[in-house]
């Protein structure tokens, strides 16, 4: 089994049994800024600071990869509710400057077989940074 990344209890791991990996992550960085007005002058910027970066990306869950797609889901909304902030690693990558919270999912229950069972999910994860030390 190939480790790929944790986002707390969320595990990122490729084997012969399991795919449960991400696809589309983007980071968005950005700060804030306060806009003065000047008589017969540009305005002028100033620069409050950092906000907090986000990230989001998508994940596919299936039975046919090795998953229980509502249990994932699941998983993920309890992350959201409790509000659980957690390291982003990828590979040796520790991901910003503190940890992060799921703040919002997206989740398309897209395959269900005949007893009502959920055999497919896409789900749209966003997270954003917690804090800074």
């Amino acid at each position: 089994m190939a480790k790929i990344g944790t986002f707390g209890s969320l595990v990122f791991t490729v084997s012969d049994d399991v795919v449960k990996t991400f696809d589309d992550l983007k980071w968005d960085v950005s700060a804030n800024y306060a806009t003065h007005d000047r008589h017969l002058q540009e305005d002028l910027l100033e620069f409050l600071g950092p906000e907090p970066d986000g990230i989001t990306f998508k994940m596919k869950f299936s039975v046919f990869l090795g998953t229980n797609p509502l249990k994932e889901v699941q998983k993920l909304r309890q992350m959201i509710r409790t509000g659980q902030a957690e390291r982003l690693v990828l590979g040796a990558q520790v991901y910003g400057s503190y940890k992060w919270v799921a703040k919002k999912m997206s989740a398309g229950m897209t395959r269900y077989d005949n007893k009502g069972n959920c055999w497919a999910a896409e789900v749209n994860l966003t997270l954003q940074e917690y804090g800074r030390r």
